[in-house]
């Protein structure tokens, strides 16, 4: 039975924090479509971008 209630209780979490997070989004997108109307929200980065931040930000930091 304490390993019935153990699934229950994480499952529970689970599913609160799934909705935590579409809630979230929700509000981000709510947020896009009012306020910031042409603001492009990035789907991926470029590799060639992702070497240059490196080189630019982490590689001097690490000096």
């Amino acid at each position: 039975m304490n390993v019935f209630i153990f699934l229950v209780k994480s499952l529970m979490i689970l599913g609160a924090v799934l909705f935590v997070g579409v809630l979230l989004f929700s509000f981000i997108k709510y947020l896009k479509r009012t306020r910031y109307p042409n603001w492009k929200f990035p789907d991926y980065i470029s590799v060639g971008y992702a070497e240059y931040l490196y080189n630019k930000y982490i590689k001097k930091s690490i000096k």
